[in-house]
């Protein structure tokens, strides 16, 4: 097995680390620092998901796009009042607007993004509310991220066969294994860490894995549908990443499997 440090380099890892050193204190900050800015960050990551994914699916700028915006700012700004229950139901609600309306192939896909954009910031939005709320968030990111990193350090340094080559032929078994190994043992240890308890040290670890894979299967949906519209970063504004959806999608799915074991379990 042979390390290839030159195709890591190749991969923009100096500008990944980089814009994420940038991006990290501003997340934080939000996070810490009460629910305004917390506002405030979540609208503005929403105005940008938006977009990315309105030129994604269709292919072209016109003053939809400004309607697609303003409904899902709208929806996020009215539910931030609102209970998640009553949430869920109002961004159906709003989604549903795209199904009545023709034509149905492209309208269908801006009724998945105004879900698929808003229901997890809500998530976001409504957990790090709770009492103890921000600890169960800055946990959750942690794990997350660590998975999507250390797949994409792994991938890229061993190499090795394509786990998903018709999804997303970059994947590798070595990088989507021991990703979501280390990436789960990275969040136990922060999950120890942060609430200070090593009590159900397998129900622990058991949660982070299922976080852990949940990043996985959150990047799959968004690489199928960019393999479906041919298009291979959802923008350019974020170096060494591509664009916000390509960041969103491993954390997007992984919001809906936290809101499960932070109000089911």
């Amino acid at each position: 097995m042979e390390l290839d440090l030159k195709n890591l380099i190749k991969f923009n890892i100096t500008k990944r680390i980089f814009s994420t050193i940038l991006a990290l204190p501003i997340i934080f900050f939000c996070i810490f620092y009460g629910s305004f800015y917390l506002k405030i960050l979540i609208i503005l990551v929403s105005f940008l998901l938006s977009i990315e994914w309105f030129l994604l699916t269709q292919k072209k700028f016109n003053k939809e796009m400004f309607f697609f915006i303003f409904l899902i700012i709208l929806n996020l700004f009215i539910c931030f009042s609102l209970d998640f229950i009553f949430s869920v139901l109002l961004t159906m609600f709003f989604s549903l607007i795209y199904i009545i309306n023709k034509p149905y192939k492209q309208n269908i896909w801006l009724f998945y993004g105004l879900l698929y954009i808003c229901i997890p910031l809500l998530i976001f939005f409504k957990i790090n509310n709770l009492e103890n709320g921000t600890n169960i968030i800055i946990w959750f990111l942690i794990t997350i991220w660590s998975t999507d990193t250390l797949s994409f350090l792994f991938g890229n340094l061993i190499k090795g066969p394509r786990i998903f080559p018709d999804l997303s032929p970059s994947k590798t078994y070595s990088g989507t294994i021991f990703g979501i190994f280390f990436g789960s043992i990275i969040g136990l240890i922060s999950f120890i860490h942060i609430f200070n308890s090593s009590n159900n040290f397998f129900l622990f670890y058991l949660f982070s894995l299922l976080l852990s894979f949940s990043a996985l299967i959150g990047d799959l949906i968004i690489s199928k549908i960019k393999r479906y519209f041919n298009v291979k970063d959802s923008s350019k504004i974020l170096p060494g990443h591509g664009g916000f959806l390509d960041r969103y999608d491993s954390i997007s799915f992984g919001f809906i499997v936290l809101f499960f074991l932070v109000y089911f379990i």
